[in-house]
């Protein structure tokens, strides 16, 4: 059986230190890579230039915000790269770890058409803004969806590219993005999983 490619998708409005060492991972470990840059500018043209040496790199002139980051990215994916791919979004700032990107990914390719969730357990040492926020969004989410999702702020997810098109309809442009994207799987009845990391 033909492997399936695997896409890390990331995006980046300026990045920290932690970001070329992240991108190393996920490289080492299979992934192709698609990078937006949003708007960071100038100051941050040379950390995207050793990017550039693992990732594709895609680039807005002007921040407009992570959901618009994320469809620039997938509309690029879906353009130019394989389309039996499983696509994996992962946060800029190296709070997910590779092997969790890969944990999703192959649950994404179990089952294609489902947008699986990498999911953080709430326990022990977290503070209470990460806790708190969580806990609003995901009883908003369930009141609005009519189901439960654990962790409705992840930004670790993953789907087949033959989702590209739902998530490219769904509205936001900002953080509200996600939500949104939680809010047309819930309401439509389009399937989830959760896979924790």
């Amino acid at each position: 059986m033909k492997a399936v490619n695997h896409i890390a998708l990331i995006p980046a409005y300026e990045p920290e230190d932690v970001f070329i060492p992240l991108i190393e991972k996920l490289f080492d470990a299979g992934f192709l890579i698609v990078i937006v840059d949003d708007g960071s500018g100038p100051a941050y043209s040379e950390i995207f230039r050793k990017a550039d040496k693992y990732a594709y790199v895609l680039h807005h002139k002007d921040n407009k915000g992570k959901g618009c980051a994320l469809k620039t990215g997938l509309t690029y994916i879906a353009k130019y790269l394989p389309t039996d791919s499983v696509i994996v979004t992962v946060d800029a700032d190296g709070q997910h770890k590779p092997e969790d990107a890969v944990r999703v990914c192959k649950a994404a390719e179990a089952a294609p058409g489902t947008l699986v969730l990498g999911c953080r357990h709430f326990t022990g040492n977290v503070p209470l803004r990460s806790r708190f926020g969580n806990t609003v969004t995901r009883f908003v989410y369930r009141s609005a969806a009519g189901i439960a999702v654990s962790d409705t702020q992840t930004g670790l997810r993953a789907f087949s590219a033959g989702l590209i098109p739902v998530l490219l309809s769904v509205e936001g442009s900002r953080y509200e993005y996600e939500m949104n994207m939680l809010l047309e799987f819930g309401r439509n009845k389009r399937p989830m999983k959760e896979v924790p990391i």
